[in-house]
C-alpha cells in the first residue's frame, strides 16, 4: 500500500518556515532594534563609568514624575480621541500639555548633557543617548 507522504512533509515544512520566520519579524535579541547597546561605555575609566551611572540615576529620579505625567496625558489624549464625540478643544489642550511636558523633559536632558560634559565624559557617544532614553 502506497502512503501519501506529501501532506505530512508539507505540514512539517510549513511549521518549520513559520517558526523560523517568527524570529525574523520579532525584535531581534529582545533589543527593540537598538543595535549593539552601550558601545563605548567600556572605554571609560571606572571613575567615569561611576559618574555616568550616578548622573544617569539622578536624571531618571528627577524626570520620573515628568515621565509619569506625560504617560498619563498620553492615555488621556488617546481616550479623548476614541470618544463617541471627540472634543477638539480638549484634545488640543491635552496636546499642548503634552508638548509642555516634553519641553520640560528636554530641558532636563540638556542639564544631564551639561553635567556629563562638566564631569569630563566624552560627548556625543551613542551609549549616553541610549542610557538617558
Amino acid at each position: 500500500m502506497k502512503r501519501n507522504r506529501t501532506l505530512p512533509l508539507a505540514l512539517v515544512t510549513f511549521a518549520a518556515l513559520t517558526f523560523a520566520s517568527n524570529a525574523a519579524w520579532a525584535n531581534h535579541h529582545w533589543g527593540n532594534n537598538n543595535g549593539m547597546g552601550n558601545q563605548g561605555y567600556s572605554q571609560l575609566t571606572q571613575e567615569q563609568q561611576a559618574t555616568v551611572q550616578k548622573l544617569h540615576n539622578d536624571y531618571y529620579a528627577q524626570t520620573s514624575a515628568l515621565r509619569q505625567q506625560l504617560q498619563s496625558k498620553r492615555y488621556e489624549y488617546n481616550a479623548l480621541l476614541t470618544a463617541q464625540k471627540p472634543d477638539s478643544g480638549k484634545i488640543e489642550a491635552v496636546a499642548q500639555e503634552m508638548e509642555g511636558l516634553r519641553q520640560k523633559l528636554d530641558q532636563q536632558r540638556v542639564k544631564f548633557d551639561i553635567a556629563l560634559a562638566e564631569a569630563g565624559v566624552p560627548a556625543a557617544q551613542e551609549w549616553i543617548w541610549r542610557l538617558s532614553r
